[in-house]
Formats: C-alpha cells, sequence, structure tokens
C-alpha cells in the first residue's frame, strides 16, 4: 500500500518513525517547496503506513519526494523526462517488433531511468544505460 500511495503522490514528504511511514502529499513541488520554507500548512493528502522498502523509480514524472527519519532529511528523489524514442528491433522468436520507451533522469543523483510497456529498468549511470541500448536494441541515444 505504501509504494502505490508514494507512486500517486505529484510531491511529497515521507517521514520514517520506527517502523511506520508519515506521509504528507502535496499537489505540486512548489507546495512542498512553500511548506518547507513557512510552514505553513498547505499539503493535500495524509497517511500512516507500515514502513516497507520502497522504489522511488516508480515515482511520477517530475514528483520531488522527500525521505526523513527522525525529522532528519535523508534522500530526496525526482525523476524528470530527457528522452522519448521508438526503437524497431528483433525480438527472441526473430519478428520484427517495435517498442516505445522513455528514459528520465535523476534529479538528485547519477541514476537514469528506463521505462516501456514492458520494462521499468534503474541505472547507476548513463554509461550503464548506452551498454543497455547498445545490447538489447542496437541503437544509442544522445540526449
Amino acid at each position: 500500500m505504501l509504494q502505490n500511495r508514494v507512486n500517486e503522490l505529484d510531491s511529497g514528504i515521507l517521514d520514517i518513525v520506527g517502523d511506520k511511514v508519515h506521509t504528507t502529499g502535496f499537489t505540486h513541488e512548489k507546495m512542498l517547496q512553500f511548506f518547507l520554507d513557512t510552514g505553513v500548512q498547505c499539503w493535500s493528502s495524509k497517511g500512516l503506513y507500515d514502513y516497507r522498502d520502497l522504489e522511488f523509480c516508480s515515482i511520477k514524472n517530475n514528483a520531488l519526494i522527500i525521505v526523513r527519519k527522525d525529522g532528519k532529511e535523508i534522500n530526496r528523489y525526482q525523476y524528470k523526462p530527457v528522452h522519448k524514442d521508438t526503437v524497431h528491433y528483433k525480438n527472441e522468436a526473430g519478428k520484427n517488433v517495435s517498442l516505445t520507451f522513455t528514459i528520465r533522469k535523476s534529479f538528485y543523483s547519477d541514476h537514469y531511468h528506463f521505462l516501456s510497456e514492458t520494462d521499468s529498468l534503474l541505472f547507476n549511470n548513463k554509461d550503464e544505460l548506452d551498454e543497455y541500448l547498445l545490447e538489447k536494441f542496437d541503437t544509442r541515444c544522445s540526449f
């Protein structure tokens, strides 16, 4: 349930306290920043969930997620789309197929997220992403 909620947020703060996660959702990044700067209660949702490990590469495009543990910020996650393309290739059965994919770049790390209708893959850096695209689809992306 926590993963689903985080994936729905347009931006938010996750406060980890013990084995619980308090979520505070905002309609967009600017409202979250306004809350952090002023303390004005401009949130759009609140929730309480049992702690679970999360995959942050599944968050919405441009959503800012701040993670705090015991009141101290430990990480920020935000993925911004940088490239969208369609590739044509032969699948394992030798058939010509096409696949549309989006590449998102983490704003707070070197990670890249490859997202298609069949795959959601996280790469540590652009070199790893380039290697995957070359091996899997015999293509390169320039962005």
